[in-house]
């Protein structure tokens, strides 16, 4: 198994790790593993070999349908900090008028 494919190996282990990260809410740490996932991913075709073109090709198919799911995923967790972003605001809204209105009867 040449260089390359090792490192394509470690890219998916990468991704499993970034969608785990994300699962858990990880954000940052989902992140960082991104980066360190595009970095190896880039290493990989710099040392490109012509005999493991079908080990290549099996990892790709491998990694883009990782890249979807983690896409997916990162959608979803993107809506869930939305929604709970939108919660928070409305209950600061709604303490900030009990405040007013106990301030107000309290004069």
């Amino acid at each position: 198994m040449g260089q390359g494919v090792c490192l394509l190996d470690q890219a998916l282990n990468l991704a499993r790790q970034e969608m785990a990260a994300l699962e858990d809410g990880a954000y940052e740490r989902a992140v960082a593993l991104a980066e360190q996932r595009n970095e190896v991913t880039s290493m990989a075709w710099h040392v490109l070999e012509s005999g493991c073109a079908d080990q290549y090709r099996n990892r790709l198919i491998e990694l883009t349908q990782l890249q979807e799911h983690l896409t997916a995923t990162a959608a979803k967790a993107r809506e869930v900090v939305r929604a709970s972003l939108q919660r928070s605001r409305q209950e600061k809204q709604r303490l900030r008028g009990y405040h007013q209105a106990v301030g107000q009867a309290l004069q």
